[in-house]
């Protein structure tokens, strides 16, 4: 007998795992009927930036109804709030009571977005092609802030943005009787930080936490006192000592002056006001149309810049060649990765298609008409230098940081979602965080086929129904 109890102790436990439907969220109403408005709510008065920059930017999706929950939503490095668009008309459309904020970071003031007002009043996309494309060899003609006209930025740190984020908790909390903070990618790791944060009365408020492919120690407190990579871009952080003296730039942009953002923001820009027209000569080394040049820049497939990267559709009547860079950053989703070097023999001009949805989950038309917002568009140009060095080195446990309580104190419950095809690709890629969170309530979701703003912008996006059953289940 004993030797049969010695001899089952050393067998395996049987793994019985039943059939587990996806979840599901019925919509009440079309998303694209969730209406939307702008409110700009006061920040934290910086004794060095004039009155008009510390103020912040918020999206709002709500219906005309009670509101027993708000999402107060932060983006990622780079992120802007009209990037939360989809996601948020969607959970606003399947869930009674529940509203979304968005909030656009103050350094997204410092935009030069005069075209994109102007072509969306009169049509004008001469202008849009000036301002940010170029034309004829020459530069584009958009206007980048002058450091030193802005040097007040350098003092935009860690405590400057929770501060902000504080004023609009404090709002949501007096609008519903339950308050979830929603973080995508480094906004993750902030909306994290404020959690455990002890300057402010928003945190009292919290209800919820929603980290989408982002934690502290991952996208964010990292406990660095340098450069580092940050979502597979090489970024190297001035120190605190070079921004104090201004000898160094107070925000980090990608190309010269912000060039890359402005050209995402241009082609985007027509490919929501004119998708099937033909991109001007000499914005363009080969005949194409406007909703295909913008897909070259923004879909996951052809660029070098997956971490910021959506799933758009694919180019038709295109020659191809490989795409070493997307291939290195996209693991086995990259397989499909290309770069696009001409027109197809027999071909008039480069086209687009919605592509395989298995592999293609945003609609283009409503990303790039997330872009065409005059308020707030889906990036963020230029990211405070500060609040990168103050995140990078913030300890992800935070003991010894007097100004936060230690992480493994934080009782809030909290969702954490991430993609096979994003970059927190499984369950163990939240375990530094989790184990900081060990007893309290932290649920884990890994979903499929979705990259890293997928998560915020997919059509059949299996993170709705995620965060609606788990809000639901909220304590009132």
């Amino acid at each position: 007998m004993a030797l049969a109890l010695v001899v089952s102790g050393c067998l395996p436990l049987p793994d019985v795992r039943p059939r587990t439907d996806p979840l599901a969220l019925p919509t009440r109403i079309d998303p694209d009927l969730v209406p939307q408005r702008t409110v700009v709510v006061d920040g934290f008065d910086e004794p060095s930036t004039p009155d008009r920059y510390d103020r912040q930017v918020t999206l709002r999706w709500a219906l005309d109804e009670p509101a027993e929950t708000v999402i107060v939503a932060v983006p990622g490095l780079y992120g802007g709030a009209g990037q939360i668009g989809p996601l948020a008309r969607r959970l606003v459309a399947a869930v009674p009571g529940l509203q979304v904020w968005a909030v656009d970071r103050r350094a997204n003031a410092l935009e030069d977005r005069g075209a994109v007002e102007r072509a969306l009043a009169d049509g004008d996309t001469d202008a849009v092609v000036d301002r940010y494309l170029g034309r004829d060899g020459e530069a584009p003609r958009f206007r980048p802030p002058d450091p030193e006209t802005f040097a007040f930025v350098r003092n935009w740190n860690l405590e400057v943005h929770l501060r902000d984020l504080d004023a609009v908790v404090r709002e949501a909390a007096t609008t519903a009787p339950r308050v979830v903070l929603l973080g995508h990618s480094l906004g993750a790791s902030q909306v994290a930080l404020y959690a455990a944060w002890q300057g402010g009365t928003g945190p009292r408020a919290l209800d919820g936490l929603v980290l989408i492919d982002g934690a502290p120690g991952r996208t964010g407190a990292l406990g660095f006192e340098a450069g580092l990579r940050l979502l597979g871009l090489p970024v190297v952080l001035p120190t605190r000592e070079a921004l104090a003296s201004g000898h160094a730039t107070p925000w980090i942009t990608l190309g010269r002056g912000g060039a890359t953002f402005a050209r995402r923001q241009g082609t985007a820009l027509l490919a929501h006001l004119a998708p099937d027209v033909s991109a001007e000569a000499g914005t363009s080394p080969f005949p194409i149309s406007h909703l295909a040049q913008a897909g070259l820049l923004h879909d996951d497939q052809y660029g070098a810049l997956q971490p910021f990267a959506t799933s758009l559709g694919e180019v038709v009547n295109a020659e191809l060649d490989g795409n070493l860079a997307a291939a290195l950053v996209g693991g086995r989703w990259a397989v499909r990765a290309a770069s696009v070097v001409g027109v197809a023999e027999g071909a008039e001009r480069i086209e687009w298609s919605p592509g395989d949805p298995r592999f293609e989950r945003t609609d283009a038309a409503e990303y790039y008409r997330a872009w065409a917002d005059p308020d707030a568009d889906a990036a963020e140009w230029y990211m405070p230098a500060a609040l990168l060095v103050d995140l990078t080195r913030v300890p992800p446990d935070l003991v010894d940081r007097p100004d936060f309580a230690a992480m493994r104190t934080v009782t809030v419950p909290t969702l954490l979602i991430g993609s096979d095809r994003g970059l927190l690709r499984d369950v163990d890629a939240f375990g530094g965080y989790v184990e900081q969170r060990l007893g309290s309530q932290v649920s884990v979701a890994i979903v499929s086929g979705l990259t890293h703003n997928d998560l915020l912008t997919a059509d059949l996006n299996p993170a709705v129904p995620l965060i609606g059953r788990w809000a639901a289940l909220l304590p009132r």
